[in-house]
């Protein structure tokens, strides 16, 4: 019989479908089974298969509380409940690795945030400033500056 796919080699790996319950069988040749990458699972190493059903039972663990599964875990983004993060503990770096682009939050932040740390860093800014002016020993400006400062602190505080 020759190969199903190319018709040019003889088809002499056999493989079996089931399609709503109804068998199809259809022969390939090696080539074709390669570049199909049906041979990749046929010839798995022992080690490879082990560690598949170690993803699979992890996959299948279940939360002994609300019956959650990491595999709804990982789809959802959620756990079910407060006990799925003693459950999932082992795998949570992971979805959230997974999850999470980054390390670091990167995403917009509230107006009234963003206003705050604009008066936080222009606070930094004008204590530099006064550090230089003391050092320069230019006290009027200093004064100045300490000044602003207060009134940016209590422009803070009002936001708060």
């Amino acid at each position: 019989m020759l190969c199903e796919i190319c018709g040019i080699e003889e088809g002499r790996i056999k493989f079996t479908k089931v399609i709503n319950g109804e068998k199809i069988e259809f022969h390939i040749c090696e080539d074709c089974a390669k570049k199909k990458g049906f041979l990749s699972v046929i010839t798995q190493s022992e080690e490879d298969k082990e560690k598949g059903k170690e993803d699979k039972i992890a996959y299948d663990t279940e939360c002994s509380v609300c019956g959650c599964r990491l595999i709804e875990v990982e789809n959802k983004g959620k756990f079910g409940c407060p006990h799925c993060y003693i459950t999932f503990r082992s795998y949570i770096n992971t979805i959230i690795g997974e999850l999470h682009a980054g390390e670091r939050h990167k995403g917009k932040t509230p107006i009234l945030d963003r206003r705050k740390l604009v008066l936080k860093k222009k606070i930094r800014e004008v204590k530099k400033e006064l550090d230089n002016a003391i050092k320069k020993e230019r006290y009027e400006i200093a004064a100045e500056l300490r000044d602003k400062i207060k009134t940016l602190s209590l422009k803070m505080e009002e936001n708060e």
